[in-house]
């Protein structure tokens, strides 16, 4: 069945993949002319990755149920993990700045998008980078640049979530900085990217399926100068959330 489905929308695959291309081609241009004569500011970050993202699920037919946030400005965002699709959600739904592995700046236009739209990319094994990478989150923070980071390090298939890291927390805790937790929930749960499948191979039979259905929640902000607290109420938020996605 899914050969079956690979032959009779490759023609929609072709044109999708294209168009993420042409999208992520024609945004990060723009961004980096806007960066060069007017500089940063949080309108260029919110245009690149809102008109990025949007564009993207449209194109190819993800289509998102979701609640509003409860907050702007001044906070982290922090998901569940199920795949590189919830890029594409957070950049069009909460246009931020975004924490990631340093790996992906090998991705086309990653590095130029992670330039124009502030995000920042760590490298987890070298200590330096990860000392950067928070004072950088602080820094984005307190000039009112909401931070979006997945808290779970990597993508899991689910039912509810992986072990949280703590330095994330500890970030938050310390600098007293709010967190909103986010369930991220996907209606067929293959179409989760974990354990040995190929990005390539997953990109093609995503990009194959007419529609992909997701629900995300945002969840109640966060305050606590304990981080061990403030993972454990971030933890049950977010698999408080997915438990009523699942059973809905």
């Amino acid at each position: 069945m899914t050969l079956f489905r690979s032959i009779i929308f490759a023609p929609l695959t072709l044109v999708r993949l294209l168009f993420v291309l042409f999208m992520s081609a024609y945004v990060t241009t723009i961004g980096w002319f806007w960066l060069k004569t007017k500089g940063f500011n949080r309108s260029l970050q919110h245009w690149v990755a809102g008109t990025w993202g949007r564009a993207i699920l449209f194109v190819c037919g993800i289509k998102v149920d979701k609640n509003e946030i409860p907050q702007s400005g001044n906070y982290i965002l922090m998901p569940n993990h199920r795949s590189y699709i919830d890029i594409f959600i957070v950049a069009a739904m909460t246009p931020a700045a975004m924490v990631g592995k340093a790996e992906i700046a090998k991705w086309p236009f990653v590095a130029l998008g992670a330039r124009v739209t502030n995000s920042i990319l760590v490298d987890r094994k070298n200590q330096k980078s990860l000392l950067l990478t928070m004072k950088k989150i602080k820094e984005s923070v307190n000039n009112g640049i909401p931070v979006i980071l997945f808290p779970e390090g990597t993508t899991y298939k689910g039912p509810l979530t992986k072990k949280f890291k703590n330095g994330s927390f500890k970030i938050a805790a310390d600098g007293n900085i709010p967190v909103i937790p986010m369930a991220i929930d996907f209606k067929d749960v293959n179409d989760a990217w974990v354990d040995k499948d190929t990005f390539v191979g997953h990109f093609f039979r995503q990009l194959g399926k007419p529609i992909t259905h997701v629900t995300i929640r945002y969840g109640k902000p966060i305050i606590n100068n304990d981080h061990k607290q403030l993972q454990e109420k971030t933890k049950e938020q977010i698999e408080t959330m997915l438990k009523a996605i699942q059973s809905a």
